[in-house]
């Protein structure tokens, strides 16, 4: 896959240690939540896969967020949060809001 990176979030990714291939890894099997506008990655425990579940490099993705434009091309930021990851983005406001025609 080849997306469009901001200037923040090669920031972001390199801050986390995070390679192009991790990225991919967690938006293959990371749930997908539309909140604020953007198409937001998160990968739980529960996303990965049952093969990768004791594997390092896989166990250490866990709790991070790929935050992706409404074009799901652009990678706007990346960060983790392994304890209240998933609540800070179920608290952000619905795609609702938007036009629904946008997101087909």
């Amino acid at each position: 896959m080849s997306f469009q990176w901001t200037d923040h979030s090669k920031w972001q990714a390199a801050r986390r240690g995070l390679s192009h291939d991790e990225l991919e890894y967690i938006l293959f099997f990371a749930s997908k939540y539309h909140r604020a506008g953007a198409l937001i990655f998160y990968l739980k425990q529960a996303d990965l896969p049952a093969s990768d579940q004791r594997r390092d490099f896989a166990c250490r993705l866990v709790g991070t967020a790929v935050v992706m434009g409404r074009d799901q091309r652009t990678i706007i930021t990346v960060w983790r949060n392994r304890r209240k990851g998933l609540k800070h983005i179920r608290c952000k406001q619905d795609r609702t809001r938007f036009n629904e025609e946008y997101w087909q």
